[in-house]
């Protein structure tokens, strides 16, 4: 009968390791295929990549200018701007762009945008793009898993995400 029992605890305990096994084997999988997302912009048409002074080599966007603006600065990471954005899942833009649902619709139909938001306050990969930008520049940017939210699950953004976003800088504030 402890034979059995031990037998028993013993199938179990293999099933919970092989479940556990199985979950961090998907998450690698959506990481290395995010990976391979990302990468694949380099290969694309007016992408370039941008990275910031002093950060480290890997930590680079890609962005592709739709529309060059007037702006001839640059906000800082201190400054507050006024930005118009749309975000998805680059793993859904890259299959099919045409029929790709936003994971954040940001505020890219509202007529008027009445808020500032600190440069600061965004990914780090969006605020790569921003700190890239001019007033009036539009842009499509590929941010990497890492830039993003990591390995963190959000309510819509599965965790290994690398993100396209589509960006107009509206105005720079600069506090005082």
């Amino acid at each position: 009968m402890k034979a059995q029992i031990l037998a028993l605890l013993a199938l179990v305990a293999s099933c919970g390791l092989a479940s556990c096994s199985d979950t961090i084997d998907t998450a690698q999988e959506r990481r290395a295929t995010n990976e391979r997302n990302f990468l694949s912009f380099a290969d694309s048409a007016g992408y370039e990549k941008v990275h910031l002074p002093g950060n480290y080599a890997d930590s680079y966007v890609y962005i592709k200018w739709q529309k060059r603006g007037t702006g001839t600065v640059t906000p800082a990471q201190n400054d507050a701007v006024k930005v118009r954005y749309r975000g998805y899942l680059t793993s859904d833009w890259t299959s099919n762009s045409r029929s790709a649902q936003p994971v954040d619709q940001g505020n890219w139909d509202q007529p008027v945008i009445n808020d500032y938001s600190r440069v600061n306050s965004y990914i780090d990969g969006f605020k790569y793009a921003l700190q890239s930008l001019k007033v009036g520049d539009e842009v499509s940017v590929v941010i990497p898993w890492y830039l993003g939210y990591g390995s963190s699950i959000t309510r819509y953004i599965p965790s290994y995400s690398s993100l396209f976003f589509q960006i107009k800088l509206e105005e720079i504030s600069t506090p005082l």
